[in-house]
């Protein structure tokens, strides 16, 4: 359990890692009127490209997020 654990903390790092350095390229500075801009259009191309979820309930949200912790 504590091996699962580590392994999660680390790949977020890594994420977190990855997207800081990809908003550094990009002279975007978190939570800034630019990054929000940003971000937004960033989901919305997101969402017309087809690369987004929907769930009908909590518990199919849930249930989503429970089994990407495998």
């Amino acid at each position: 359990m504590d091996s699962q654990i580590v392994s999660i903390l680390t790949k977020l790092q890594k994420d977190i890692t990855y997207v800081k350095k990809k908003l550094e390229e990009l002279d975007l500075v978190y939570g800034s009127k630019v990054w929000w801009k940003w971000s937004d259009s960033q989901a919305l191309s997101d969402y017309k490209s087809g690369r987004s979820k929907t769930f009908s309930s909590q518990k199919a949200l849930k249930k989503y997020l429970d089994s990407l912790k495998s």
